[in-house]
């Protein structure tokens, strides 16, 4: 196995787990816990952590495709440097050019938007996908949704949509002092579906995890190739691609992503999401056409 980027070393880890060594998994178990600071220190020091000899952790890093342990936390520190890249940063780099360099920004985006595209279709396991689905449709679970300061918009979208067709769909907004209140509600039949990129929110991160940790939810991520430190909680872990011509990253493709999946569910649901949505309908009928505020013009 050739080194990979440092996008695929979370990857690389949890597809070689099951066939990994009683003391080479605890290494991989202790890096996934802890990435990717734990491999940032000495070989020494991370053997020492994970419980182990500096040979099966050495053993390790080549089986992941590093032929030396430079080479691998090479790889992490770049991790580390994508994923806390802000627009601000982004500003002063070069931008890439993939449809040409003469090619118009427009043209640039949507070739971007098409490649991503593929990407999604091919990147994310239908399996996982199919499962994902099974949880949303099931009228036992309650559903939260919560997202970072963008995300979070996507997040409320898509609630919305799931509420269409089916009940116990909440959001976890507003201020964070008040998210302990939505943490009561949730429990053993909850699924919290997370949307967390680049550069990670910890608030949304620590719900995450006292969701899962303390509550008992399952947890479904939603997030980039590089992963929010939600992976380390989460049931199901689906990522899309976020990197574009613009200074800010695109969360198209998690809204894409997040549409398959409420459409999917609907489907599943099937009848009884039927007869909810045209209660729905009936009521919305039934209700008032809104007044524009007072001074509008209309």
């Amino acid at each position: 196995m050739t080194a990979n980027p440092a996008a695929d070393v979370q990857e690389i880890l949890r597809r070689e787990l099951p066939s990994l060594s009683q003391r080479e998994a605890r290494v991989a178990r202790h890096l996934l816990a802890n990435y990717p600071m734990a491999g940032l220190g000495t070989v020494a020091e991370f053997a020492d952590q994970s419980g182990v000899s500096t040979a099966t952790v050495l053993r390790l890093v080549r089986r992941l495709g590093f032929p030396v342990y430079a080479d691998f936390q090479d790889a992490l520190r770049r991790h580390l440097e994508v994923t806390l890249q802000s627009p601000l940063l982004r500003f002063s780099e070069p931008q890439d050019r993939p449809a040409g360099e003469g090619a118009h920004f427009l043209q640039r985006f949507t070739g971007n938007l098409a490649a991503a595209l593929h990407e999604l279709e091919h990147g994310v396991p239908e399996a996982e996908f199919d499962k994902v689905v099974e949880l949303l449709a099931d009228p036992r679970r309650d559903i939260h949704f919560v997202g970072g300061r963008y995300s979070s918009n996507v997040a409320a979208y898509l609630a919305d949509l799931l509420a269409a067709v089916r009940g116990k769909v909440n959001i976890v907004g507003g201020q964070t002092q008040r998210w302990p209140q939505h943490l009561l509600e949730i429990g053993r039949n909850s699924v919290v579906v997370v949307f967390d990129v680049r550069r990670y929110q910890r608030d949304v991160i620590d719900f995450a995890h006292k969701a899962a940790k303390v509550q008992g939810a399952t947890v479904v991520l939603i997030t980039d190739i590089w992963q929010s430190p939600v992976a380390r909680v989460a049931r199901y872990v689906l990522s899309v691609p976020v990197q574009s011509p613009s200074v800010f990253d695109m969360l198209t493709m998690g809204m894409a992503l997040g549409e398959a999946l409420v459409g999917a569910s609907a489907a599943r649901i099937g009848g009884d999401g039927k007869t909810r949505m045209e209660r729905l309908e009936a009521l919305r009928e039934e209700l008032p056409p809104q007044r524009p505020a007072r001074g509008t013009k209309t």
